[in-house]
């Protein structure tokens, strides 16, 4: 009985580290194809196109005029990138 259970614990904890490395590729390769003129949303909800990379930084634009410098953490999700920037 007592190793159904080890088993099943042990089923439990693969699984999970599994699902949080695939989790970590998923967000490493996210925030590697961050380039300028993207639009971003950030975890916030705030959404804007990146302006500059600077490092682990960025300049999101959210408005004309109006410019956030972020860490590139921040970032949620990339709808696309904008051509002609």
């Amino acid at each position: 009985m007592d190793y159904i259970l080890l088993g099943v614990l042990a089923a439990m904890i693969l699984l999970l580290v599994s699902q949080n490395r695939k989790r970590r590729k998923e967000s490493e390769k996210l925030l590697s194809s961050l380039t300028e003129g993207a639009k971003v949303m950030l975890h916030s909800g705030i959404k804007g196109s990146i302006v500059a990379i600077d490092g682990d930084d960025l300049v999101v634009e959210t408005t004309p005029g109006v410019k956030l410098t972020v860490v590139k953490q921040a970032v949620r999700s990339v709808e696309a990138a904008t051509e002609g920037n």
